[in-house]
């Protein structure tokens, strides 16, 4: 005989069985197929980051550039004219702003023919600017004080750190003077460092606008293109280098001039410091990277999760620009004061969040491989 059926057993396996299926059912639902995933354009960041920041930036580069000349010929023509000795002053932390805030894409048009290095020689941690221009000082070329002669000289000895040395006292003073022998060599090697960054920046500018050597290869990655293969890679590309671009600002200057050492020697390690220029340089620089980033729409490429990012990255920028932008006292007098000291470290925290926002958060959003800096070792 067979034995008598267990309904309640039988009713319970078909309910299982039923929930089983339910749930494969709902899983079939969800499961999406990797190619119908969606995916990241990176197709305009590059060219936007060209068009909305490079150029235009290198265009008021060349302008400010250009009133440096007329602003040398009179100091050094009325030496005892503070009003004249002002207007050079004036013109340098202008160039020194626009600079920086070209300097920081450090990719393209600027890593040709050495555009970079020409435009002012950073890093120096070996003090080469310093020690090739009191070689040319103590022993005077002629060729120094023409444009095409400088132009075959060394790049330390081209750009507008070497300006800053040659222009500006050990204590920010305009010492420009044509009126004696030694001031005239000083004064027309000045000039000729004037012609050449002008000339420089409009290459420059023209550069990136035409799309010419490294910016023309980041903007059509191809299987035969020698630097860039993908989109994806040209982005790369870009992305590591504003990275390097805040390294430099971040680990090189900022962490660099809090070690513990004389307060005078530390601020001599920041960039334009002999002109009192250091916090112009930090704080364009940040501010540049800020506005870099918002004009490629890195965050706007980034998927729907990763759009916080916009409001953050701006935050702890503005924050650390406003910061720095509040210090009215050089740089040497802010480290010898334990409470100003204090509102520098806040800042270089401020910056090191930016920079994780940046190279991690972003950088992840985007599945870049970010992290990389070419200053790393240095």
């Amino acid at each position: 005989m067979q034995p008598p059926a267990r309904p309640g057993i039988h009713n319970r396996l078909t309910n299982v069985f039923a929930r089983v299926a339910l749930a494969l059912a709902a899983l079939s639902l969800l499961a999406v197929p990797v190619s119908a995933q969606p995916t990241i354009d990176y197709s305009p960041i590059v060219r936007n980051l060209v068009e909305n920041y490079a150029v235009p930036k290198s265009a008021v580069l060349a302008e400010t550039f250009a009133k440096l000349p007329e602003a040398i010929d009179a100091a050094c023509a009325d030496p005892a004219s503070a009003e004249k000795k002002a207007a050079f002053a004036n013109a340098f932390r202008e160039s020194v702003d626009a600079y920086v805030r070209v300097a920081v894409l450090r990719f393209g048009a600027l890593a040709d023919e050495n555009r970079l290095e020409r435009l002012a020689f950073i890093p120096d941690a070996r003090s080469v600017v310093r020690r090739q221009v009191d070689r040319l000082m103590a022993k005077p070329d002629p060729k120094a004080t023409k444009p095409e002669g400088l132009r075959e000289k060394s790049v330390a000895l081209q750009g507008l750190s070497a300006l800053e040395w040659v222009a500006f006292s050990s204590h920010g003073d305009v010492v420009l003077d044509g009126s004696s022998e030694k001031g005239a060599f000083a004064c027309g090697y000045a000039g000729a460092i004037a012609a050449r960054l002008t000339n420089t920046a409009e290459n420059l500018k023209e550069a990136y606008g035409k799309g010419e050597g490294q910016t023309g290869l980041l903007l059509s990655p191809s299987p035969e293109n020698p630097l860039v293969k993908t989109q994806k890679e040209a982005v790369e590309e870009v992305f590591n280098a504003l990275l390097t671009g805040l390294a430099l600002l971040r680990d090189q200057v900022l962490e660099r001039v809090l070690e513990q050492s004389d307060p005078r020697a530390r601020a001599a390690r920041a960039p334009f410091s002999r002109s009192g220029n250091e916090f112009v340089y930090l704080a364009g620089g940040l501010g540049a990277l800020g506005e870099a980033i918002a004009a490629g729409g890195f965050v706007e490429a980034a998927p729907e999760d990763g759009r916080w990012l916009s409001g953050s990255l701006s935050f702890e920028n503005k924050l650390a620009v406003d910061a720095l932008n509040g210090f009215s006292e050089p740089l040497s007098a802010v480290l010898g004061d334990e409470k100003a000291r204090r509102r520098l470290e806040v800042i270089a925290l401020g910056t090191a969040n930016f920079r994780d926002l940046m190279g991690k958060q972003l950088a992840g959003y985007l599945e870049l491989s970010g992290g990389f800096n070419a200053l790393d070792g240095d």
